[in-house]
C-alpha cells in the first residue's frame, strides 16, 4: 500500500515537472525552429529572385512595395545589379547578385534545411 502511494507521488511529481518545465521549453524551441524555417524561406525566395533576374538579364525594374498595413506604392528600381540584404540585427548590406548568392550559400551552411526535421505534429502536439 505504501509502495503504491510512493509511486503515485513520483508520477505526480514527474507530471508536474513535465507541465511546468518541459512543455514551456518545447513551446520556445518550436517557436525558435519556426523562426529559422521562416528565415530559410526568405533566403530561398531571394536566391530564386536573383537567379531569375540574372537569367532574364533584368537591369531595371518596376514593382509594387508594401508600405505597411497593406498599403502599396509603385517603385522604380533603376539598377537591380546591387541589392540590400537584411543580414540580421537591423543591419543591411549592399551586395552584387553574386555576392548575395554567396552570402545565402554561407547562411545555408549555418542553418541547413534539415537542421530541425520534426514538425510539432510529429512530436505529438
Amino acid at each position: 500500500m505504501e509502495e503504491i502511494a510512493s509511486r503515485q507521488e513520483k508520477v505526480r511529481k514527474f507530471e508536474e515537472f513535465v507541465d511546468r518545465r518541459l512543455k514551456p521549453d518545447l513551446v520556445k524551441a518550436v517557436a525558435q525552429r519556426d523562426k529559422v524555417f521562416q528565415q530559410q524561406k526568405v533566403f530561398q525566395d531571394l536566391r530564386r529572385n536573383i537567379q531569375n533576374l540574372e537569367k532574364n538579364g533584368v537591369t531595371s525594374l518596376r514593382t509594387m512595395v508594401n508600405l505597411g498595413s497593406e498599403v502599396f506604392m509603385q517603385a522604380d528600381v533603376p539598377d537591380t545589379r546591387h541589392i540590400f540584404v537584411d543580414i540580421g540585427m537591423g543591419f543591411h548590406v549592399e551586395f552584387t547578385w553574386s555576392e548575395a548568392l554567396e552570402f545565402i550559400s554561407a547562411n545555408r551552411r549555418v542553418y541547413p534545411p534539415n537542421c530541425y526535421s520534426e514538425s510539432p505534429n510529429q512530436i505529438g502536439l
